[in-house]
């Protein structure tokens, strides 16, 4: 499930091999001012996954998600919020980082210093990713400006029924 262009019923597929696993995958309503992004919590033997729809872009939403799963196989449970720090949070950051695009393929993508917005499809397509997830990395990491209109078009956007 990790093949982040498949946008028709990806959430029925994600909730299905999460319960698999044992992990029950919930999307909440944001609460406004709560800074949470996810949060994961053991319940009953199993283990809840939560993101909620605050920025429902396809770069958020995966980021987020392998986030908690992070946490998860770290054994953390607990909520994440806007702005936390310290060691637990920056292993989840690159546990997200590395499973969404691959460390090595993501730096000799960089090293050409071609960021067009053909040059993002393509790779973005070469590694199963949506390229808007690429294109939020790229921003993160400073390659790209958020306000780069002629890429505003990479950018997904998810509409989902929170559960």
């Amino acid at each position: 499930l990790t093949q982040t262009d498949n946008h028709d019923g990806f959430l029925d597929l994600l909730r299905a091999a999460f319960l698999e696993a044992g992990v029950v995958f919930v999307i909440l309503p944001n609460l406004k001012g709560s800074k949470t992004n996810g949060a994961t919590k053991r319940v009953n033997g199993r283990v809840m996954l939560m993101v909620n729809d605050r920025r429902m872009s396809a770069d958020t939403f995966w980021f987020t998600l392998f986030h908690e799963i992070g946490h998860i196989l770290a054994g953390e449970f607990g909520v994440s919020i806007d702005g936390d720090e310290g060691a637990s949070e920056d292993a989840a950051d690159e546990y997200a980082r590395d499973a969404l695009i691959d460390r090595d393929a993501y730096a000799e993508f960089v090293s050409k210093n071609r960021f067009s917005k053909d040059a993002i499809v393509q790779f973005a397509q070469s590694i199963g990713r949506d390229a808007g997830i690429v294109l939020g990395r790229l921003q993160n990491d400073g390659h790209v400006r958020y306000d780069d209109a002629s890429l505003a078009s990479l950018r997904t956007k998810y509409r989902v029924s929170v559960s």
